[in-house]
C-alpha cells in the first residue's frame, strides 16, 4: 500500500522534541559524493534537524552524527551512543584502565562518560567488543577513512534503533519518527504486517516495521555498512547457552539471586539524579523486581514510588478466573517492603481511543498492546510527574525468571497430573502428528474460532493467502520441545524493548527491565527445564517462588491466579460511546482503512462489546476493537 501523501508521524513537531536527551541519529553517503549532494534541501533534511536538542553533534563531508559523541583523534573514528554500560568495572581492568583513573562515580559529562567506554571497547577489540559489553545500549562508530559505518544494539535490553538504506545514504535514529522526519523515501505500508498485527500472528516482530523502507535493528544484532554492503550479524544465540548441572536444586536458587540482584543493582544507577519508580501488579514479576530494588533503595535512605493500574468498575464477570483488580496484591508487596508509595492509576482523564492516538504519537506505528494504552499512558505520566528519572518493569519474565516449566519436561505421570488425561492425549497426538497434517489441523481449528477473533479484512487475508501462511510457520505450531514455549526470548522474536524504549523516552523517563539482563535470562535458560515445576508439592515457577522466599508476602509468592489487564476496558468504552462510534466513523470514511480492516466486524465487536458483561466480551474488546481501532485511525491519518 502506498502512502501518496504525507506521513501524519511527521506533523507532530511537540512530540519529536519530547525524550530526545538520549537519542541519537546519523545518516552517511554510501558513495565519494558529499552528503549535500544527497540532501539537496527542503523538504529533505538530515536527522538531526527533528532533534530539538542540538548543542552536540558532529558533522563531516561523507557523514552526519546526533547524540553523545566520542571522537578519536588518532583514527578518526566518531562513536555516538545511548547507553548505560553495566560491567563498567569489568571492562575498565579488561581495557587496562583503573576504575580510579576512570573516575569511581558516574559519569555524566566528559571523556568518561560510557560513550566514551564503548568507543575505548570498539577501538580495542573491534566489531566483536559487542559481546563484551552489557546493559541497555544502542551505538553507531564512523569510520571516514573508508565510509565504513558500523550499528549494534544490546543482548535483549530496552533500546531502539531504526534505519533505512538505500543506494545513496544510510540513515539510522533511535526513534523512527526522525527517519520520517527526513523523508529520505517514499511510505509505503506493509500490509501483511497490518494483517498479522490484527490476527495476532507475532511474525511482525523482529526488523520489520509497518513502513517497508524502515527496518528496526533487532537486539544481539550488529549492521555493518560500506559503500557496496550491508551486512546484518546476530552476535548473542541465547538458545546455544549450556545447560548447568547441579547436585541439588536449590543450589540454583543462590545463582540466581545473585545474578537477579545484580541485574537489578546495575538498573538503579542514575546518571541525573531523580526518582526510582516500578510498574507493581499482583505477579510474580513485578512484585519480585519492586521488592528487591526497594530493599536495594533503602540502604541509601529512598523510597521506591509503585505505579499500579486500578480498574473503574467490577471486572470479575469480564475476568473469568483471572484477577482483574491487582490492586490488593501489590498493596501487599508495597506493606512488607516499607519504603514503597503505593500509588493507583484510574487513567480517569485518558479514555481509551485517546490511549491509542497517545501510543500512534509515541510510535508512530500501530501495536499490539492497543487496550493497555491508557493506563499505560497515565502511567508513565504520573511517574514522570513525581520526578522519576528510572521506571522499572518485569516484562520479559514469563518465558525467563518465572518460568512455569514445560509439561513435557516431566515424568509421563506428572504430565497427566498437569493437563488432565484428555487434554494430555490431545497434547499428545498434537506433537506426535506429522507437520502436512498438522498444518491442515490448525487451519481447521482456525475456522471453527470466534467469526469476530480479529479484524482483517477478508479479501486482504485471501489476497495475501493469509491462513496458509501462517499455516507454514514453524512458531504457530505446538511446541515439541520444552524449549519451544520460551522461543519468544530469542532476539530478534519480540519487537517488545524498542516499544518499551520509545514509551519510557517520549516522557523523559528511562524504563529498564531487570528480568531482559542478558545474564539473568542466560542463567535461566541454563536451569534444566525439569527444575521450574517442583513435583513434590506440584508447584510451577518454582525457582522465582523459592528465590522470593522470605521477600514477598506468600500470598503474592505463592499465588497461581494470572491477573489481566485492562479488564474494565469494556466499561470504560461505554462510557466514551460517543467517541468510539465517531472513530469508527471516521475509519468507515478512509479507503485506505477499509482496505484492511473489516469496519462490519468492528461494529458487531461494539455491539457486543456495549452490552454484554462476559469474557467474550473483554477478549473482543482487546483483540478485535482496540487493536481493530488503532490500525484504522493510523491508516486513515496518513491517507
Amino acid at each position: 500500500m502506498r502512502i501518496r501523501a504525507r506521513d501524519s508521524c511527521r506533523r507532530d513537531q511537540e512530540a519529536a522534541k519530547v525524550g530526545m536527551q538520549r537519542a541519537i541519529a546519523g545518516i552517511v553517503a554510501r558513495d565519494e559524493r558529499p552528503l549535500a549532494a544527497h540532501l539537496p534541501g527542503a523538504p529533505h533534511r538530515s536527522p538531526e534537524a527533528s532533534f530539538a536538542a542540538r548543542d552536540f553533534g558532529w558533522a563531516g563531508a561523507h557523514a552526519q552524527l546526533t547524540g553523545p559523541l566520542s571522537i578519536d583523534p588518532e583514527s578518526g573514528t566518531v562513536c555516538v551512543a545511548s547507553a548505560r554500560v553495566d560491567n563498567r568495572g569489568e571492562l575498565l581492568r579488561r581495557l587496562g584502565v583503573s576504575l580510579r583513573e576512570w573516575g569511581e562515580a558516574v559519569p555524566t559529562t566528559g571523556r568518561h562518560d560510557d560513550t566514551h567506554l564503548i568507543h575505548l571497547a570498539y577501538l580495542r577489540w573491534g566489531e566483536a567488543c559487542v559481546r563484551r559489553i552489557f546493559g541497555d545500549w544502542s551505538f553507531a562508530v564512523w569510520r571516514p577513512t573508508d565510509r565504513h559505518l558500523f550499528l549494534a544494539r544490546d543482548h535483549f535490553g530496552l533500546t531502539s534503533l531504526y534505519y533505512a538504506l538505500d543506494s545513496g545514504t544510510f540513515a539510522f535514529a533511535s526513534d523512527q519518527r526522525v527517519l520520517i522526519d527526513a523523508d529520505l523515501a517514499p511510505v509505503e505500508i506493509d500490509e501483511l504486517y497490518l494483517a498479522q498485527l490484527l490476527s495476532v500472528w507475532p511474525a511482525y516482530h523482529g526488523e520489520r516495521t509497518v513502513r517497508r523502507h524502515l527496518r528496526r535493528l533487532p537486539p544481539a544484532h550488529t549492521l555493518a555498512v560500506g559503500p557496496q554492503s550491508a551486512q546484518l550479524r546476530q552476535y548473542w544465540f541465547l538458545e546455544e547457552t549450556p545447560e548447568l548441572v547441579l547436585a541439588d536444586k536449590r543450589e540454583y536458587l543462590e545463582g540466581f539471586r545473585e545474578v537477579f540482584d545484580e541485574a537489578m543493582r546495575a538498573r538503579l544507577r542514575r546518571d541525573s539524579g531523580g526518582r526510582v519508580a516500578a510498574t507493581l501488579s499482583g505477579g510474580l514479576d513485578s512484585s519480585s523486581i519492586a521488592i528487591t530494588a526497594a530493599g536495594m533503595l533503602a540502604g541509601e535512605s529512598e523510597r521506591l514510588q509503585a505505579y499500579t493500574s486500578v480498574p473503574s468498575a467490577d471486572t470479575r464477570r469480564f475476568a473469568g478466573g483471572a484477577v482483574g483488580d491487582e490492586w490488593h496484591a501489590a498493596q501487599l508487596t508495597a506493606e512488607r517492603a516499607g519504603n514503597i508509595d503505593h500509588h493507583a492509576i484510574s487513567a480517569e482523564h485518558v479514555s481509551p481511543i485517546q490511549g491509542i492516538r497517545s501510543a500512534l504519537r509515541v510510535h508512530c506505528e500501530p501495536t499490539h498492546a492497543a487496550a493497555n494504552a491508557y493506563w499505560i499512558t497515565d502511567l508513565v505520566q504520573n511517574a514522570a510527574n513525581a520526578a522519576a528519572s528510572v521506571l522499572l518493569i518485569g516484562q520479559s519474565g514469563n518465558a525467563g525468571i518465572s518460568w512455569s516449566g514445560s509439561t513435557w519436561s516431566q515424568p509421563i505421570r506428572t504430565q497427566v497430573t498437569r493437563l488432565g488425561l484428555r487434554a494430555w492425549l490431545r497434547h499428545r497426538v498434537a506433537r506426535t502428528l506429522p507437520p502436512t497434517v498438522l498444518r491442515q489441523l490448525i487451519q481447521w481449528t482456525r475456522r471453527k474460532a470466534d467469526p469476530l477473533g480479529n479484524a482483517v479484512h477478508p479479501a486482504l487475508a485471501a489476497r495475501l493467502d493469509l491462513a496458509r501462511r501462517r499455516s507454514l510457520d514453524p512458531d504457530e505450531q505446538p511446541p515439541r520441545t520444552p524449549l519451544a514455549g520460551r522461543m519468544w526470548l530469542l532476539p530478534g522474536r519480540s519487537s517488545v524493548g524498542a516499544l518499551h524504549a520509545q514509551t519510557g523516552r517520549a516522557a523523559g523517563l528511562d524504563m529498564r527491565d531487570p528480568s531482559g539482563d542478558a545474564r539473568v535470562l542466560a542463567y535461566t535458560w541454563s536451569v534444566p527445564d525439569r527444575v521450574f515445576y517442583d513435583r513434590q508439592t506440584h508447584t510451577d515457577r518454582w525457582l522465582i517462588r523459592e528465590a522470593m522466599n522470605g521477600r514477598l508476602p506468600d500470598q503474592v509468592r505463592l499465588n497461581r491466579r494470572p491477573g489481566r489487564q485492562a479488564a474494565d476496558v469494556c466499561v470504560r468504552l461505554r462510557r466514551t460511546a460517543d467517541e468510539v462510534e465517531e472513530t469508527l466513523s471516521h475509519v468507515a470514511s478512509s479507503d485506505a482503512a477499509r482496505e484492511v480492516v473489516d469496519v462490519s466486524t468492528l461494529r458487531a465487536s461494539w455491539r457486543i462489546v456495549a452490552t454484554e458483561d462476559t469474557p467474550r466480551a473483554l477478549q473482543l474488546a482487546v483483540s478485535t476493537l482496540m487493536r481493530g481501532l488503532m490500525v484504522g485511525l493510523f491508516l486513515s491519518d496518513h491517507e
